[in-house]
């Protein structure tokens, strides 16, 4: 009795094809992009958060460090602030402050109140942290005095730089 042996490979499908590849490449960079997106808004996120507590610290330490006497002065008190070690440590750099974005932040006198003015903040981060709840009597986004309550929507229209934006708060 004679075998027969049967050959069931079909020539035509020894492997994948271009367009499977390409399909499975898109998919690939889809999904990376997918994470690196997702891992940029968690880092946008807790820069702003930061910085939101730092802003807080810095207005609490101004407060701490005059609050008897309710006089702030009328010069920058940056250096006071930094030489007691008064401001959080992480906005200390040197002899200076700076924001989570490399920003210049100072604070100045204003005899019964002071400003923080942060300088160097992101668009999107802008909108976020100029709303900062720090209880301002005033508050000025690249210059222009912005009206209390401040909304979201006036923090879209004012922080209109991409990259470089100050906000400045002025508080007592």
């Amino acid at each position: 009795m004679k075998r027969v042996q049967y050959d069931y490979t079909d020539s035509r499908q020894s492997g994948l094809g271009i367009i499977e590849i390409a399909l499975v490449l898109a998919v690939a960079i889809v999904a990376v992009y997918g994470v690196y997106s997702l891992y940029q808004n968690t880092l946008s996120g807790t820069k702003v958060q930061n910085e939101q507590q730092n802003a807080l610290g810095l207005a609490s330490a101004v407060k701490q460090m005059y609050g008897a006497s309710n006089d702030y002065g009328t010069a920058d008190i940056t250096a006071t602030l930094v030489s007691t070690k008064a401001a959080p440590a992480a906005m200390i750099v040197g002899t200076a402050l700076h924001n989570a974005w490399g920003g210049t932040v100072t604070v100045t006198g204003a005899s019964g109140s002071f400003t923080i003015s942060e300088g160097g903040v992101p668009q999107k981060e802008c909108i976020q942290l100029s709303q900062l709840q720090i209880n301002p009597t005033a508050i000025s986004v690249n210059g222009a005095a912005q009206t209390i309550p401040y909304t979201e929507t006036a923090a879209a229209a004012a922080c209109n730089s991409t990259t470089a934006n100050t906000i400045v708060w002025t508080t007592n």
